[in-house]
């Protein structure tokens, strides 16, 4: 065998064997990928069959307050804000009442519903559907796939393989039909007085009215959250901010006559101070009244709702900002402590949007998540400034308010995460309200 010969036979052999241990490895990453479809897929579909139970569970126990018609049933789902754990809550708060009053509770005095435009024929186990989740057994972006070494630079990448896994991925796991959201169901109103939560809280916590500064003082703070209209509400913050001068005076002055500290309200009255104040800085739009209490509904309103409440307690530190923080601990101690709360919910819902954000990434090459934004993608849209010398800072300011300038041009969604690396080198992570940048 001559020298040409013998080499081209040679590399021949090598080529095959290359080509080989690539089919190899290629087949490996395949399976390694299908594997982890599998999984995931198997995994929703747990969760949905699980959800599924759930909440046809709760629709039956709703139907037997509207004598098993499904239609009523799923407006008092709505009713509970169309999640499970509200549904949950308002049939447990509707069956309390219905054991607690008897043939004086009717659930059309609670709740109006509506008869119009009522679909026919259309099963419970629709209704069930249309508030769950349907699983997603694919689990996959849009990617290609490209074959391992030579064989993949022979033969670039190819939908055949995604093809073969999405096949093999829908025999393994099965598919879903998804009906989450198709069926439009209306919101029935609401007569919270009507149950004995209501009833009870009226007749055991309401207080009289000057017994002393701190009642006074409580009444009308509660007071001010449930006014009718805004020359209601001035006029209550008017006569609450007056006792509250009172208060503040009194405490002074027994603190000078008496030489121990004084705080102007109970330990108790505080934390009710703080806690109404910082729920009644939330808008209407994102609160509801159950009984007596207001109650805020935070998931999927997070942005304006962490704003607001951080208003609130902005708010509070004005108001008693003529307050000495040595000679009121527990009052600046309780504020303090309202701040690290909102602090820890700002920081596990980033941590929620962060893993969102690595979850819907980690098999699709596009790294854009709508409700976060990784520090990478914020640095290339900030302009560079042609200053010179500039200092930390100023560098923060200029680019921090460039930031809020980008997400209200490009109408970035409130609750949007935003990673920004600071000029001193910390990543910080800001949540976009809807108006402003909080950490």
């Amino acid at each position: 065998m001559g020298f040409a010969s013998g080499f081209v036979t040679g590399l021949a052999k090598s080529v095959d064997d290359q080509l080989k241990n690539d089919m190899l490895r290629t087949q490996k990453r395949m399976d390694g990928m299908e594997q982890y479809r599998i999984t995931r897929g198997r995994a929703d579909i747990e969760r949905e069959q699980k959800e599924t139970r759930e909440v046809g569970d709760m629709m039956k126990n709703l139907a037997s307050l509207v004598g098993g018609d499904p239609y009523k049933a799923a407006q008092l789902y709505e009713a509970g804000g169309g999640t499970l754990s509200g549904a949950t809550e308002f049939y447990q708060t509707t069956k309390k009442s219905q054991a607690a009053l008897g043939k004086k509770f009717d659930i059309n005095n609670v709740v109006t519903l509506l008869e119009n435009d009522k679909p026919n024929s259309i099963p419970m186990s629709d209704y069930v559907k249309n508030y769950v989740q349907g699983a997603n057994t694919q689990v996959r972006g849009n990617q290609d796939f490209e074959a391992s070494g030579l064989l993949g630079k022979m033969f670039g990448g190819s939908k055949n393989y995604i093809k073969t896994m999405d096949s093999n991925v829908k025999k393994a796991v099965g598919t879903s039909e998804n009906k989450f959201g198709l069926l439009k169901v209306p919101t029935p109103k609401i007569n919270h007085e009507a149950f004995i939560e209501f009833q009870k809280n009226e007749k055991d916590n309401r207080r009289d009215v000057g017994s002393s500064f701190e009642a006074e003082y409580l009444s009308l703070n509660d007071e001010i959250n449930y006014a009718k209209n805004d020359e209601d509400k001035k006029s209550l913050i008017k006569r609450r901010d007056a006792i509250e001068t009172k208060m503040i005076r009194q405490a002074e002055l027994k603190r000078k006559a008496t030489g121990t500290s004084s705080s102007i309200m109970s330990k108790e009255g505080i934390t009710k101070t703080i806690s109404d104040t910082v729920k009644g800085a939330v808008s209407n739009e994102f609160t509801e009244t159950v009984g007596d209490t207001l109650k805020i509904m935070l998931n999927g309103n997070e942005g304006p709702v962490f704003e607001q409440k951080n208003r609130g307690v902005l708010a509070l530190e004005k108001r008693f900002a003529s307050v000495d923080k040595a000679s009121e601990p527990i009052l600046w101690g309780a504020i303090e402590a309202e701040k690290n709360i909102q602090k820890q919910e700002r920081t596990s819902y980033i941590g929620k949007q962060y893993q969102n954000y690595l979850a819907n990434t980690r098999d699709d090459s596009s790294t854009e998540y709508e409700k976060y934004q990784a520090q990478d993608v914020t640095a290339s849209i900030i302009p560079a400034s042609s200053i010179t010398n500039e200092d930390a800072t100023a560098k923060f300011k200029r680019e921090t308010k460039a930031l809020k300038s980008i997400a209200i041009e490009q109408s970035y969604p409130p609750g949007k995460v935003i990673e920004y690396k600071a000029p001193n080198g910390n990543t910080l992570r800001f949540i976009w309200t809807g108006q402003s940048l909080l950490q």
